[in-house]
């Protein structure tokens, strides 16, 4: 089983451009993510994403979501109400706000500055990722396989973690307990040769 991973960001800088076709209520703009920035810290380790992470990710099937809800549909590439454009600064989108009570919600929660965090859900590609030590632990996204959606949410967190990251931070911590006991060995075995 593939898990989801969620990545969140508080950008802060979502714009809002009013609509006057009746189909939508308006358009809303940013930074879904953007590149070598930390991840909000709230939990074990700080992320960040490398550019170039996106290089031959498939783009035209991503949908736009209210707090990850896919019952909350907001929009979608194949369907032309979002539009997403991977550039050097991140994954930018401009997302069709629809005439749905929902879309009201949102757009004017954004509007009002009560939303203004974006966050992701992807699947890494196979060795996608590096650890580094730090602070917290430093998990760098090398290269993503897929990317499902993007969400606007209310409280940009990094509690939303999946297990597959869980089972990363485990296995690079293990990684640096070895690394110290066999420091801690090769220093008892030259001392005592020494």
């Amino acid at each position: 089983m593939i898990e989801i991973e969620q990545h969140h960001v508080d950008n802060g800088e979502l714009e809002v451009r009013s609509s006057s076709d009746g189909k939508f209520v308006g358009q809303i703009a940013g930074y879904a993510l953007k590149f070598g920035k930390p991840s909000i810290s709230r939990g074990k380790f700080v992320e960040y994403i490398r550019a170039g992470a996106f290089n031959g990710v498939d783009l035209t099937e991503v949908l736009a979501l209210f707090e990850h809800n896919y019952a909350s549909l907001l929009g979608r590439v194949d369907a032309g109400t979002l539009s997403l454009n991977v550039d050097d600064v991140g994954l930018h989108f401009v997302l069709d706000i629809p005439d749905t009570t929902l879309g009201r919600d949102v757009y004017n929660n954004v509007k009002l500055g009560n939303l203004k965090g974006m966050s992701f859900s992807f699947h890494l590609a196979k060795g996608g990722d590096e650890w580094k030590q730090g602070e917290k632990p430093i998990r760098i996204i090398n290269k993503i396989k897929s990317l499902e959606e993007i969400s606007v949410v209310s409280a940009p967190a990094y509690e939303d973690t999946s297990v597959q990251v869980t089972r990363s931070l485990n296995a690079f911590f293990d990684e640096q307990n070895e690394q110290n006991y066999r420091e801690k060995v090769r220093i008892y075995l030259g001392g005592s040769h020494g």
